[in-house]
């Protein structure tokens, strides 16, 4: 045959082929489709644990016969097959995807379609509605908690918290409460804010009632169309870590805060009072029993109180009262009658562990946490500092009793170049824990020491911290060093009850007249490991006569006294072994 004739055969066939398939498709077009009513949710997310976490698909076949129905993604491939090959009725039909493929996996986030084969009729339909699955949690964002503090039921904006977010608020977000100034950060309370919304409130309480003074954390977790929830801090409950400023709040509902430095007898102290002006009685007195020296009332945010010129040197406390709630503040006081003897107070250490939240991220700023902290804050709750009525306060009650003059101050104001220095004294008493100190205040304690100075700690896990001071904040706290200031290590030990005991010599003699050798009943001992090289000890005292708890050594020209257990001052009202020792180490500073 011809090659054109050839050529004109094919070319023949070839337009009656596509004719003919032509005709098909039109037919095929124009028949009875195979499936209808076709439904498939528009989002799942098997892992969101909620119930968008599969799909109920839906169809009806026109005719019965041998079915293939798989769901397919994007590019049309096979991802799940939902029946396969099997001879199912005219009418409707439902299964359940559970978001896996075949294998089991879980299917990527996508795009997918429901196919029909209808085996008998060789046909084939991909249905028109879309299914997206999405796993991707949302990324919410606390924007700002405003007021920082809040007293429920106040008025205005003081009296309810207000939430700014970004984030998705359709459906409307879940919000959280968590109370953060507890061992652990436990939930108080949670609710549900309205649709569409980019700002939520707390009022304040939990369970109908006011929430207690404390510091709260506020989540927000948010959803997406396919179930999906995301929090913000990412992590609940929440914790310290991944806390951001501006994201907590505090209640308070009365507050008092003033300067830490010494004031003198005769002069005016000011404090400011918060959160709201208050209408207030105040009384300033001993820390624990007796008589107020000064009374007085007040209104507004700030308060000016007269302490009296006959007021011995000493700690007291303010006391304010306003509608029905109390609140406290330490103030150091300078008298007429002044001393060689200087007693310096931990106010660094209260300070360090006043829980109270200074930027606002729902959790508390210590140095006991590593944080910054404030140094004119008032203290939590409206309390004493920890360790100020246990051992602090009984050994200035001492003091006082014995009625032996010296002068008075905090280890904050030394730091800070302000009120009576150490320079010149005969001695220093360190009352209570002396856990941080400035760099510049060891030095100069040490170059005391060295030069003939006497220094006498009442504290436990003392002078062994650095922190830094910047203005109004205490900076950079650093972890315990190995030896403290003067080259000593210390441990502590914990037994029973049980004395300590005298050993010789007593080169001192600090121990004189203590009867059988035997002083005191302690369970808490903080035992000297090992002083630096050229030390000399003077007298000692503890369970283990190479680890002594009580010591007093020679460092250079001058003298260091421990008393080496934090139960001392307390037990000083109920021995007389005790208070005979810290009679005669006041004596040795004072000489």
């Amino acid at each position: 045959m011809p090659s054109s004739v050839l050529v004109r055969v094919v070319f023949g066939l070839l337009v009656l082929a596509t004719a003919a398939a032509f005709v098909v498709a039109q037919r095929l077009k124009r028949s009875t489709p195979i499936i209808e009513r076709v439904y498939l949710p528009n989002y799942i997310s098997p892992t969101c644990g909620c119930k968008k976490n599969h799909a109920n698909v839906y169809f009806t076949l026109r005719d019965s016969g041998r079915v293939t129905a798989t769901l397919v993604n994007a590019a049309g491939d096979d991802v799940r097959t939902l029946v396969d090959d099997r001879r199912l009725h005219r009418g409707r039909h439902h299964y359940r995807w559970n978001g896996r493929t075949d294998s089991g996996a879980i299917a990527p986030d996508g795009r997918y379609r429901l196919r029909v084969t209808l085996r008998d009729q060789a046909r084939s339909v991909t249905a028109g509605p879309i299914l997206i699955l999405d796993t991707k949690p949302p990324h919410p964002r606390i924007i700002t908690v405003t007021p920082s503090v809040i007293v429920p039921g106040g008025p205005g904006s003081r009296g309810r918290a207000r939430i700014r977010y970004r984030g998705n608020s359709d459906p409307g977000p879940l919000i959280q409460v968590y109370r953060t100034d507890l061992p652990k950060p436990k939930e108080v309370t949670f609710f549900n804010w309205r649709r569409g919304r980019k700002t939520a409130t707390w009022d304040g309480t939990i369970n109908g009632k006011p929430a207690p003074d404390g510091i709260y954390s506020i989540t927000i977790t948010t959803y997406d169309h396919a179930g999906n929830a995301g929090s913000a801090p990412p992590v609940l409950p929440p914790n310290r870590l991944e806390a951001k400023p501006h994201t907590g709040v505090s209640v308070r509902y009365l507050t008092v805060a003033g300067s830490l430095d010494p004031v003198d007898a005769g002069s005016v102290a000011r404090f400011e009072i918060g959160p709201l002006p208050r209408r207030l009685r105040w009384s300033l007195g001993p820390v624990g029993p007796g008589s107020a020296v000064a009374r007085g009332r007040g209104s507004g945010r700030a308060l000016s109180v007269r302490v009296p010129s006959s007021a011995p040197t000493g700690l007291y406390l303010l006391r304010v009262e306003a509608g029905g709630h109390r609140a406290t503040q330490p103030v150091v006081v300078q008298g007429r009658k002044r001393g060689k003897v200087l007693v310096v107070l931990p106010a660094i250490t209260w300070q360090g562990g006043n829980e109270v939240d200074d930027d606002s991220d729902g959790f508390a700023n210590t140095l006991t946490g590593g944080e910054s902290v404030q140094v004119g804050r008032g203290f939590a709750h409206g309390l004493p500092p920890a360790g100020l009525r246990g051992r602090v306060d009984p050994l200035l009650r001492f003091l006082g009793r014995t009625r032996v003059p010296y002068d008075i101050t905090t280890d904050l104001a030394l730091a800070q170049g302000r009120g009576p220095q150490i320079a010149g004294r005969s001695g220093v008493l360190f009352a209570g824990d002396e856990t941080w100190l400035t760099n510049k205040l060891d030095l100069a304690l040490r170059s005391y020491v060295e030069g003939g100075g006497k220094v006498a700690s009442f504290g436990t896990d003392a002078f062994r911290r650095n922190v830094g001071l910047a203005g109004p904040e205490l900076v950079n706290p650093s972890a315990p060093e190995r030896v403290n200031v003067f080259g000593e290590e210390t441990n502590d030990v914990r037994i029973q009850q049980a004395p300590m005991v005298v050993n010789q010599p007593d080169t001192l003699g600090l121990f004189a007249g203590v009867s059988g050798g035997l002083l005191g009943g302690f369970d808490q001992f903080e035992q000297s490991q090992r002083l630096v090289g050229g030390t000399q000890i003077l007298s000692s005292a503890g369970r283990d006569p190479k680890h002594p708890a009580f010591i007093a050594y020679r460092l250079g020209r001058g003298i260091v006294v421990r008393a080496g257990s934090s139960e001392w001052a307390s037990s000083l009202a109920g021995s007389v072994e005790l208070t005979d020792v810290t009679r005669r180490v006041w004596s040795l500073l004072s000489q």
